[in-house]
């Protein structure tokens, strides 16, 4: 141990600092301080004096060059310095365990960690030397059963080989069939105001069937696989589009748009003033009746452009642009979401599937009944035995952010905008909005507050079914009447009035807008003992004609994206979602 402490050759000139004795000098009250701490002191009085920073004796002086020299070196406590200094070196602390000092000079350790550390040195090389023997004796192990096995992959290649070109002879022939009918419907002028190019699909097809057909070596075209079956969907769309194009293109005619009045027997527009009744229709003017009306087929189907399977049934759909990505927002009615991502515009290429969650993984008797997705929130609308219903708040990422929030009065649904969120309240019969929260904390706030955009009162008969939005527009669709009123969302007024009648077995069940162009999307089901099995969308143009229709089975949730593609979820077993064009 040091002969003296730190404290004991220390300057304390400063109150809360101290630091070792440097040239230390003894003023005239006996204390002593660091040479260059005293000059410093006496530079920065104002009144030719200092004053002693321990008993606060006043010593002035003329100047500071007389101050200076009155100062007398204190020789002693500098040899202490100077000895308490080797003392400390000495006397080091172990950088182990920093409880015991250091007997060696050129040491770190203290004895006690370096017995330890020689100990921890003799468990590491005894490990080392039994890894050593580990490895020797894995070496030595016979390479029989990898030679079986490269045997067996390279049987496995042979076959895929077999089958692969197997598979090119087919789609070689299903090519050739295309060019064919092809070749036919141009000869007759079927196709005369859209021909497809034979040569071109040749040109673009045929060269990979060969290249694929000639090579001898299948490893190192890893992605054959791929390529045939990227070629065998080109050669299908080709044939589906053909087959689209026979359909609804007369032969020895061009095609001519239908108006809806011929389809659905009476649709008719008012003016917002006109207040008379609408007449009824008569029940044998639905889409497809019992007489066998093929009207339906003279308006153009639209296209299925890709199907994805997914995990849960897309009963409520809801897209998110981002970019030059569209992200497909799949919910189920017990909360099961399903993320899947395309590029807009829309190509044949399947969405990217991201990945699904449970909402509630621990409630079994919910009913998600309306779905929504805006900035950086999920918005379910849940229904359970006894209650007008509750609200959650998700992340898009699936985290609860807020709720459940119980609503006073029974909602129909809920539809988000670019910032507004709409509602219909079923008691009230009114067309309501709040502002979209960008934080958690505002949630409550704004739920609380609520903007009537209109009501309907029981002298209208019409009672609100479902909405639609567009940036411009609000389309409401009425449950019984089957009327479609729709507004313009800045000026609140009825831009259109349009009421359709399908006959006795056929309803409307839910409306969109397309983006831009302000089209309309009807969605038409078919019941039969009480259950939909059949559902019909038909898209009219501004001009009141229909320009596009699509039949299915089964079907469920239907969004419009960005770009006017038509996604539709079906239940056909398994969840299924569709793009159509």
């Amino acid at each position: 141990m040091p002969l003296f402490t730190r404290d004991f050759v220390s300057c304390h000139i400063k109150l809360f600092e101290s630091h070792l004795y440097n040239d230390p000098v003894m003023l005239i009250c006996s204390h002593v301080f660091c040479r260059s701490c005293c000059l410093e002191l006496a530079k920065m009085s104002n009144n030719q004096s200092i004053i002693c920073p321990i008993c606060s004796t006043r010593i002035p002086f003329d100047s500071l060059d007389r101050f200076a020299n009155s100062l007398i070196s204190h020789g002693t406590l500098a040899t202490m310095v100077k000895q308490y200094l080797r003392e400390e070196n000495n006397h080091r602390m172990c950088d182990s365990c920093q409880n015991h000092y250091i007997s060696d000079n050129n040491g770190k350790l203290c004895k006690k960690c370096q017995i330890d550390n020689e100990n921890i040195k003799k468990k590491i090389m005894k490990t080392i030397e039994n890894c050593e023997d580990l490895i020797t004796n894995q070496k030595s192990i016979s390479l029989e059963k990898i030679h079986e096995q490269t045997n067996q992959l390279y049987d496995i290649i042979d076959q895929q080989t077999r089958h692969f070109c197997k598979q090119i002879d087919k789609y070689q022939e299903e090519l050739e069939n295309l060019l064919t009918i092809q070749q036919k419907a141009n000869d007759i002028n079927a196709l005369k105001h859209q021909p497809i190019d034979i040569n071109a699909v040749s040109r673009s097809i045929e060269p990979r069937l060969n290249a694929l057909r000639n090579s001898k070596d299948f490893l190192e075209n890893i992605n054959v696989d791929k390529e045939i079956k990227r070629l065998n969907d080109v050669a299908d769309r080709q044939l589906r589009l053909l087959k689209h194009k026979a359909d609804i293109i007369p032969i020895l005619s061009a095609p001519m748009e239908n108006s809806s009045s011929k389809i659905f027997g009476e649709l008719l527009f008012k003016p917002i003033e006109f207040e008379s009744k609408i007449p009824n229709s008569s029940s044998d003017q639905s889409m497809i009746n019992a007489y066998g009306d093929t009207s339906l087929q003279s308006i153009p189907p639209k296209l299925p452009m890709w199907t994805v399977i997914i995990k849960a049934l897309p009963t409520h759909l809801c897209i998110y642009p981002v970019g030059k990505s569209t992200i497909i927002f799949s919910c189920s009615t017990n909360g099961i979401i399903s993320l899947l991502t395309y590029i807009s515009p829309v190509t044949y290429d399947s969405p990217r599937y991201i990945r699904s969650f449970n909402l509630f993984p621990e409630q079994i008797h919910i009913i998600v009944q309306s779905f929504t997705v805006f900035n950086r929130y999920m918005l379910l609308h849940v229904h359970q035995k006894y209650d007008n219903g509750s609200l959650f708040f998700f992340t898009h990422d699936g985290i609860l952010e807020h709720g459940p929030v119980q609503l006073s009065n029974p909602i129909r649904q809920y539809l988000a905008d670019e910032n507004r969120l709409w509602a219909i309240d079923s008691i009230t019969q009114t067309i309501f909005y709040h502002a979209q929260p960008l934080f958690t904390h505002e949630i409550s706030s704004i739920l609380s507050k609520r903007d009537n955009f209109i009501s309907f009162d029981n002298k209208s008969n019409f009672i609100p079914f479902r909405i639609a939005l567009n940036h411009q527009l609000l389309a409401i669709l009425s449950k019984d009447l089957q009327q479609v009123f729709i507004y313009n969302k800045i000026s609140r007024e009825r831009i259109f009035t349009s009421h359709f009648s399908a006959g006795t077995s056929m309803n409307i069940w839910d409306i969109g807008l397309f983006p831009r162009d302000n089209s309309l999307l009807l969605k038409f089901d078919w019941s039969f003992d009480g259950t939909v099995k059949r559902s019909l969308f038909i898209h009219f143009n501004t001009k009141n004609q229909s320009v596009g229709r699509i039949e299915g089975k089964y079907c469920l949730g239907v969004v419009i994206g960005p770009n006017k593609e038509i996604l539709i979820g079906f239940n056909l077993r398994t969840g299924i979602i569709r793009c159509y064009m």
